[in-house]
């Protein structure tokens, strides 16, 4: 059998998806954090004399130097898994912290549930309603003239193109 190519998730799909699952797992249910946000906090940290004494960013996302991307990062997971032939579209996509995801793997997700049955984090006052993952945070960062990579400059597109249409539907 022919192993299939899986295309990058777009941005603007990804966007979308973190938005309309509340910025929230899937799995475990608590809030995620946008990298491209950590990336751009660990620079302005580290411009103002804090460099090497804080981790807020590491390119692989390493529990030494990265620990809330270790184990909160937010990445788009697949419910059916595409190495199990499920479909690579916003339909099976679903927002997931980086450690849900590693340990979910390509499991079918009523396996993975029934291992670790994501139970609901009941906070005093309910659930989340206007967590964004930090991504106003990296908008704000990129406004003051933070340097982007073409990765970077494409997410503002992405949360832009969002924000405009959120406001629009309003």
């Amino acid at each position: 059998m022919a192993k299939r190519l899986r295309a990058p998730v777009p941005y603007d799909v990804s966007v979308r998806v973190f938005y309309r699952d509340g910025w929230l797992c899937h799995w475990c249910h608590r809030p995620v954090v946008f990298a491209p946000a950590l990336h751009l906090l660990q620079g302005f940290v580290d411009k103002a004399g804090s460099s090497g004494l804080v981790a807020y960013f590491h390119p692989n996302w390493s529990r030494a130097g990265a620990p809330l991307l270790d184990h909160l990062g937010a990445v788009i997971d697949h419910v059916e898994a595409f190495a199990r032939g499920g479909a690579h579209d916003e339909t099976n996509f679903v927002t997931a912290c980086n450690k849900c995801n590693a340990r979910k793997n390509a499991r079918p997700a009523e396996a993975y549930q029934l291992e670790r049955p994501g139970k609901p984090v009941r906070g005093k006052y309910g659930e989340p309603k206007s967590w964004d993952g930090l991504s106003a945070v990296f908008l704000a960062l990129a406004d003051r003239g933070a340097p982007l990579d073409p990765s970077e400059r494409r997410w503002v597109e992405a949360l832009r193109k969002h924000r405009g249409a959120a406001v629009a539907a309003q």
